[in-house]
């Protein structure tokens, strides 16, 4: 069957129609004229298998991996970098919109990765009974195996290759770090750096002498707000990662933060009143119980970094029926040459 590519979508793939229903087809870019294989047939769509390529996308590129399209950790090498920019920013605003509705959501160009190659701080491989070293499969759990990884850290790769024959008599995987501090750190450390940057930004552009943070893990915005903030509540429930964010306390000299530990709810609940802004990086899940506390608490202005377009959006509409209206949304390009999209949201009580 031969169908066109009009758009890409959460997930990776891309969409095209056929006799009234979506078809969506992996490894493909919006322009594409493709020929692809029926595997699965659903109510409203289809799921499809590229077959060959009739005419190539103008956005469509050569990707750098050999196993790209075997291997299931990336989805968009085949996709120029700039597109890929283009159809975050145009994913998160049409999920704003369809699960958050949020009339024409003010989506900025997302923001571009220092790296686009290389970028990841760590890597977790797997190992099986031939004592083959990769990741897995796309849909599966059988090892794909690789010389280096094109998103990885070239410190990683070189590990990799010094390392490989002892890792294959593993029975189990291993998580390689390039980074070896404790707790929790972005996978994107150069636009971790950037995304930091932003939230003070957008911080200082609205009244912030007080500032609750939600879901501070070990501190990984907490000193830049510090930096910019008259004082700093932080919260966090993993009592380990509140440990060391009160060692990195002493040595940042922090002396306007306050680190407690409990879940975002009751956090809310007891310092959301007090607090000008309210700043939040909750795991993909989101945070349902926070945002009912946060619609109660009233915070002039509240700042969701999300991982999740999805339950960013559902958590917004549940604030903007509490009178807060989104005043902007930025991707965050934290995971180029892959779908996913982290993303900052400002929002304001009217």
């Amino acid at each position: 069957m031969r169908v066109t590519i009009e758009k890409l979508v959460h997930g990776g793939s891309g969409m095209a129609a056929h006799e009234g229903r979506k078809v969506f087809v992996p490894f493909s870019a919006p322009g594409d004229v493709v020929e692809v294989e029926i595997v699965a047939e659903h109510p409203g769509y289809l799921e499809a298998e590229l077959l060959a390529i009739v005419e190539p996308a103008p956005c469509r590129t050569a990707p750098r991996c050999p196993v790209f399209g075997v291997c299931g950790g990336c989805q968009w090498q085949h996709i120029s970098y700039e597109a890929q920019l283009e159809w975050k920013g145009r994913i998160l605003a049409e999920t704003l919109a369809r699960v958050g509705k949020i009339d024409d959501p003010p989506v900025l160009r997302a923001l571009p990765s220092p790296m686009q190659w290389n970028y990841r701080d760590r890597m977790q491989l797997h190992v099986d009974s031939r004592g083959r070293v990769g990741y897995y499969r796309r849909g599966s759990k059988e090892v794909v195996e690789f010389e280096e990884c094109a998103i990885a850290a070239e410190a990683l790769n070189r590990e990799l290759r010094e390392r490989r024959g002892e890792i294959s008599r593993r029975d189990r995987g291993i998580a390689l770090r390039a980074h070896r501090g404790e707790g929790f750190s972005q996978i994107n450390p150069g636009q971790n750096e950037n995304l930091r940057a932003l939230v003070c930004e957008w911080l200082g552009q609205v009244p912030h002498s007080s500032v609750l943070e939600l879901h501070a893990g070990s501190g990984n915005f907490t000193f830049a707000l510090a930096r910019v903030a008259g004082s700093v509540i932080a919260t966090e429930i993993d009592g380990r990662a509140v440990a060391l964010a009160a060692r990195a306390q002493e040595r940042e000299r922090a002396c306007n933060v306050q680190f407690h530990r409990m879940d975002d709810a009751r956090a809310v609940i007891r310092f959301g009143r007090f607090a000008e802004a309210v700043i939040l990086d909750p795991p993909r899940k989101g945070c349902p119980e926070a945002i009912g506390a946060i619609a109660e608490a009233l915070p002039r202005t509240v700042l969701y970094v999300s991982c999740d377009p999805a339950t960013l959006s559902r958590d917004l509409r549940s604030l903007s029926v509490a009178g807060y209206r989104l005043i902007r949304a930025m991707p965050v390009d934290m995971f180029p040459q892959t779908f996913h999209i982290e993303a900052l949201a400002m929002l304001s009580r009217s």
